[in-house]
Parts: C-alpha cells; structure tokens; sequence
C-alpha cells in the first residue's frame, strides 16, 4: 500500500508538504504542488479519505459520476432511478452524496483517480463508463473505492454491477421463438458498450439453442438513440421483409421503431413484433404497450453503494454482482403458428 511517506520521497519533498499540496494549502508554490501531484499520481496514491473526514468531523462523500453525460438526453428516466437508488442507501449509510458530470474531453483532461482525490471523495459510483473511455483500466488498479455500473470488472478496490445481460437478452429472443418465431432481427447499441456485446451474445446463443442459424445481416447498431432507430427503421424492413420479429437492445430504439412503423403504416404486432430491454416507463404508454425486459435501476444503483460501502468500509475486494430482471410480456409480440 502506497503511504504518504512514499510520495514525499518520490516529489523530495517533506511529508508535511505534501499534505499541504493534496489539500490546497496556499503556502505550498505552484511548482511544488505540481511536483507533488505528479508524483502522486505516479504512485497512484490515494489517501485514506475515510478515516480523514472522520477525524475531521466532516460528512463522509461518495461521488456518483455520470460518464459521457453529453450522450444522455434523460428521456428513458433511467439517470433519476440511478440517483434514486444512490440517494436511499446513502441516507441508510449517513453519507453524502456528490453528483458530478464527466464528458469524454473532461476524461482526457483529468483521470476519475485525480478528479476524485482532488475533491476529498472517499469512493465512487461512475455509469455510463465506456471500454474506449480513456481511463477505463484506470479504474480497475486505482485504490479508490470504485464501484461501475453496466460493466463486468473488478480489482482489489473496484466493483462492478448490472443485470445478466446474456441470459436476459436470451431469454428475451426465446420469448419470440417460444411465440413461433423464427426470422428474428436485432437492433443493438454500438460495438464500445459492454451491455451491446453482452446483448448480442445472449442473441446469438438464443438462436443457437434452438437451431436457427445467425444471419450478422439481421443485426444492425443505432447507438441507443431514439432518433437513430426511427431513421433505419424502413431501410431494414425493407431490406429484411421475412423478418417477424425485432429484438431491441433499448426502449428507446424501440420507440424510435415503433414511431416510424406507424408513419409507414406497418402494424405492431400484427405484421411485425418488437421487444425492448429496460422497461422505462414510457414502454407501458405506448400503443400497444411495448413488450420488454424490466431492469431495476434503483436496485442496481442501490446494490453498487452497498458494494463501494464493503470496499471502503469492511475491506472486501470487489466483486461483480448480477441483479435481477424480469420479461415483461405486453402487447407487442404476435404469437405464430408453429412452422
């Protein structure tokens, strides 16, 4: 465990300098705090936030990092149940909650390890966390309680958390195929989310099971995006006019889908089948209501404190862990008559 003497001896400077440098102490020269800071970062030190606020009598902080926060337009909900879930553990567990957004340049500009320590953070929530984000692996060996949301890693102090994307995009898929289905298409995220790959695998493996050859032409990416989805919409039904069915990896894309079918006057479910993965609230106002895979946010987030809590508190390595999901069976898949 890097200690504070270790990066003192790195930056040569004294022990006492160097908690002056990391807690903004006006006495310490611009050119020495810089010498310290690097050498802390270096060493990927982290103080023991923790046991420093404690002593200090002041209130204990998690930050909840909403990564490429540019990307998100807020409509599905999810970001309110995420803060919802944060906010009730942290109430049980008597700490404060910081909310920061990070955009990709904010990345680039500054590590979550450096952006933390900077602001007294004791350990961190981050989601949306992409693998091409620069300081993804970053994540993993720093010595900050760190907990992600909708990834799979972990190291001795970073956990992650998400719903079993695999079996709940299989699931999803045998959901069609159980209806008679069997020319089934999917619309997915993009190739850098973790949840996409997870998602087109549980596809894949769907079809595998019961015998239906993967045909890569049936998938196509559009970004999660409402907008996106509604614009492919009537080049892939026409492309693909023996599809019967289209797994979405989002609501959103699918009410992006469903939107630009009505305008064509294609007919849900009747000549077309849609299921949707997150269950945001707006799938159940939808005419017909949208078929989906029901995520729980606010127990995702909830379980992710409870976990940076172990990490920081009663020194568990971090884990991942899988929270529950349901299929929720509405209006918008046709049952067929077997072939």
């Amino acid at each position: 465990m890097v200690s504070i003497k270790d990066v003192a001896k790195l930056a040569n400077v004294s022990v006492t300098v160097v908690s002056k440098a990391l807690n903004g102490y006006t006495d310490v020269n611009e050119q020495t705090r810089q010498k310290v800071m690097k050498a802390a970062e270096e060493l990927k030190y982290s103080p023991n936030m923790l046991a420093k606020n404690l002593k200090q009598k002041v209130a204990k902080s998690i930050a909840l990092i909403f990564s490429n926060f540019e990307r998100a337009d807020g409509k599905d909900g999810v970001l309110v149940q995420i803060m919802s879930g944060v906010f009730e553990a942290a109430n049980k567990h008597k700490y404060e909650v910081v909310i920061y957004t990070r955009s990709l340049s904010e990345q680039q500009d500054k590590s979550y390890w450096k952006f933390c320590k900077e602001h007294k953070i004791s350990g961190a929530i981050i989601t949306g966390l992409k693998t091409t984000d620069p300081y993804f692996q970053e994540i993993i060996d720093s010595d900050l309680p760190c907990v992600v949301i909708d990834t799979m890693l972990s190291g001795a102090n970073t956990g992650s958390i998400s719903t079993d994307n695999v079996l709940a995009a299989q699931q999803a898929v045998e959901h069609f195929i159980d209806k008679g289905h069997r020319n089934i298409g999917m619309m997915n995220g993009h190739e850098f989310a973790v949840v996409s790959k997870q998602r087109l695998e549980g596809y894949q493996k769907a079809l595998e099971l019961h015998g239906i050859p993967y045909d890569d032409r049936l998938v196509i990416n559009a970004d999660f995006s409402e907008t996106k989805a509604y614009e492919m919409t009537e080049g892939f039904l026409q492309e693909y006019p023996h599809m019967t069915g289209v797994f979405m990896s989002s609501d959103l894309m699918a009410i992006g889908f469903m939107r630009r079918c009505h305008e064509l006057g294609v007919q849900i479910p009747d000549q077309i089948s849609v299921m949707g993965f997150d269950d945001i609230v707006l799938s159940s106002y939808m005419m017909p209501k949208l078929s989906t895979v029901r995520q729980d946010f606010h127990e995702i987030s909830f379980t992710a404190f409870e976990q940076v809590i172990d990490i920081l508190e009663n020194k568990q390595k971090g884990t991942h862990i899988f929270v529950p999901f349901k299929i929720v069976d509405r209006d918008t898949i046709k049952v067929l008559q077997s072939p």
